[in-house]
């Protein structure tokens, strides 16, 4: 017979050996039907040697008797599956290498199971290990500050404006809107916008600054679209952030990053002409200086507010966001990642981190102008992030507006009923009465009315304050009610001027009427008098305002401390602002006389140990000045900033008509060189 017959045979027998198995095991199951059903697979080996057989050499016949004896030795063993086999050979490998070893394979072989066994834990412990500890860190991290973070994430995407006029207009609409920008032909001349458009060239020519608009004299294409805060502008000039940076201060166990934003030395001396220029009372020096350093951050401020007082919003926009870019394109590289997360924060009391705030929020009084108040709500919850626990612009008494002008109801409900906000806002009327409406918008009428009858009970005087300004009827529950205190009246005010328009609409309306109807005299519950006076944050939000009705209603001392719109109001406990900065009008009033005596004392007997000459006699060389300070291991920064901070206080205390011993050496300033303060920076920039 034939090897191909063999192995024909062979393998009907494994197959009739297999079906049997089967059967048996089908009976036993009460499944027999189904298996039998089965058809026997063939694999694709055993298809693949079938035509191989197939063709396979007449030759091999000849073969014949010993192929016969092996086939009839094969039909009468019984038939044996090839599972073994692999098992013979680790086997043989296993005795191979023992053999190989020259020692007891029984020892070895417990030792390699031992091994195994080890390994096996090894893996194991590291596994639960890592596990563990993330268990830990994740215990570690506060569970609400993780919570607060998700809830204050930022959508970079929704902090530009032209995205949401993109989603609200098209691209059509906004295309059109830059064509009716550009400059028209002057072909009526003597009309009244040309007259006006005179009238602004200078601040036209601040927005240009000294190197022109355009495509060649403009910014890259790239660095337009990667700045997270605002996509920059062809036209703006191309030069530097002028040594504006951010840099990381602390990161806290609670995962978030204290971030702060710094300057350099050339920052700091337009800084110090910045306050010069403000001093003076010029706005051509301002423009001028704008000219010069075309990002420089309080510039832009300034002149963004003259700009707004002359009624030039669209230039008064444009110079917020050029200061924005300009922040954008400090940031830190991880500033990004962490704001998305909800994890970035910014001390306030750093004056340097005040200039952030303070752009955003003019921005965002900008951007309400234009109804995008999507973006202005990302833009309140991005400052709301920054210091969550301070709020030091006081957003929660107009974030409840942006939210639900912005249709953000559930984002606002979540936000404002977390554990971390829940007892700030309490008693806050526009909060409980803005949940109310949301829920009822968001589609929980009853759960909505419900929160809302509860806040107008404890509120009837915000109530009936409203009602007024929408030329409603209050109910006899809510008429004739008003506020007890200062800051009730304040509250009042607030809500009911912003949300006049929120609760304008019919549905809103019949809403609040059948609400505040519903409330019976004898069931009110007002709310305890409001504690304490209006807080500093409280009325650094209404000097923000700009609305003089508002102000009236503030305590007299905030209003007294208000020395310079580029620092409203700054927090009692901020920083000092560095050496070397020129000291802000905003600051003035953060020194008493006695701290100016004293400050000046101090710097006079350093210098006076330093430099034997000073404050009498001819002031020497600068070359001799830099030698002397560098054997007695004194920088020429830190001597210049010495002498700078001397040169403010003595400024300071003149102007206040204080009585000073001490003279500064460089009164009489020598127009060549710029006087021995002057030189002092330029040697340091030659070292440099």
């Amino acid at each position: 017979m034939s090897s191909r017959a063999l192995r024909k045979a062979q393998r009907e027998r494994e197959e009739q050996d297999r079906l049997s198995k089967v059967e048996g095991a089908a009976q036993e199951d009460g499944d027999e039907d189904d298996v039998l059903t089965q058809p026997a697979k063939k694999s694709a080996f055993a298809m693949l040697g079938e035509e191989e057989d197939e063709a396979e050499d007449e030759g091999t016949e000849a073969k014949g008797e010993h192929n016969n004896s092996d086939a009839q030795q094969i039909l009468r063993e019984p038939a044996t599956e090839s599972v073994p086999k692999p098992s013979t050979k680790k086997k043989k490998r296993k005795k191979k290498g023992k053999s190989g070893g020259g020692t007891p394979s029984k020892e070895h072989a417990v030792e390699d199971e031992q091994m195994d066994e080890i390994d096996k834990a090894l893996e194991q412990l590291s596994t639960n290990g890592n596990a563990s500890l993330a268990a830990t860190t994740a215990s570690g991290v506060d569970r609400e500050t993780e919570e607060v973070s998700k809830l204050l994430s930022i959508d970079t995407s929704h902090l530009h404006a032209q995205n949401e006029m993109r989603r609200l207009f098209g691209r059509a609409a906004l295309e059109q809107q830059d064509d009716d920008e550009q400059p028209q032909n002057a072909a009526a001349g003597g009309n009244r916008r040309q007259q006006r458009r005179v009238q602004q060239v200078g601040l036209a020519q601040a927005l240009r600054g000294q190197q022109g608009g355009g495509r060649q004299g403009g910014l890259a294409a790239m660095a337009l679209r990667r700045n997270i805060f605002i996509h920059g502008k062809e036209e703006w000039p191309n030069a530097t952030g002028g040594g504006l940076g951010m840099e990381v201060e602390e990161k806290r166990a609670d995962g978030t990053i204290l971030y702060r934003y710094v300057h350099n030395t050339a920052y700091l001396d337009v800084q110090r002409q910045f306050s010069i220029a403000v001093e003076s009372m010029d706005p051509n020096r301002l423009i001028l200086l704008l000219q010069q350093n075309p990002y420089h951050i309080a510039t832009l401020l300034q002149v963004s507010e003259i700009a707004k007082q002359d009624r030039n919003h669209s230039v008064s926009g444009d110079l917020l966001e050029r200061a924005l870019f300009s922040f954008g394109r400090a940031v830190h590289s991880s500033f990004s990642k962490t704001l998305a997360e909800g994890k970035a924060r910014l001390d306030f009391r750093r004056p340097q981190n005040r200039d952030f705030w303070l752009a955003s929020w003019r921005y965002m009084q900008n951007l309400s102008m234009r109804a995008t108040w999507r973006t202005v709500y990302e833009w309140a919850k991005l400052l709301l992030q920054l210091s969550p626990d301070e709020d030091p612009y006081a957003l929660w008494l107009v974030l409840d507006q942006y939210a639900l002008r912005a249709r953000q109801d559930l984002d606002y409900l979540n936000l404002s009923r977390n554990a971390m906000f829940k007892q700030r806002v309490k008693d806050m009327p526009n909060v409980q009465l803005s949940q109310g409406l949301a829920e009822t918008r968001a589609g929980n009428k009853s759960k909505g009315q419900q929160a809302l009858f509860t806040a107008i009970g404890r509120y009837p005087w915000v109530i009936f304050r409203l009602m007024q300004e929408l030329s409603l009827d209050p109910p006899p529950a809510i008429w004739g009610k008003e506020p007890r205190t200062e800051r009730e009246k304040l509250y009042s005010e607030l809500y009911a001027t912003r949300a006049k328009d929120v609760w304008g609409t019919p549905e809103a309306s019949a809403l609040l009427v059948e609400t505040a109807s519903a409330l019976q005299p004898d069931t009110q519950t007002a709310a305890a008098e409001a504690e304490g006076e209006i807080s500093e944050s409280e009325a650094r939000h209404v000097l923000l305002s700009d609305t003089p009705s508002l102000i009236s209603l503030i305590p007299r001392h905030f209003t007294e401390q208000l020395a310079s719109s580029s620092d409203p109001l700054p927090p009692s406990d901020t920083y000092a602002a560095p050496e070397g900065t020129g000291i802000s009008p905003a600051n003035h009033s953060q020194l008493s006389n006695d701290e100016i005596h004293v400050e000046l004392l101090t710097l006079s007997s350093w210098l006076e140990d330093v430099f034997p000459w000073f404050p009498h006699g001819e002031e020497p060389p600068v070359d001799e000045i830099l030698q002397t300070a560098q054997e007695n291991n004194v920088e020429p920064g830190e001597l210049g900033a010495r002498l700078r901070r001397f040169d403010q206080l003595r400024q300071m205390a003149l102007t206040r008509g204080l009585h000073i011993e001490t003279e500064t050496p460089f009164d009489q300033v020598d127009a060549e060189d710029g006087g021995l303060r002057a030189r002092v920076d330029d040697a340091e920039d030659a070292g440099d």
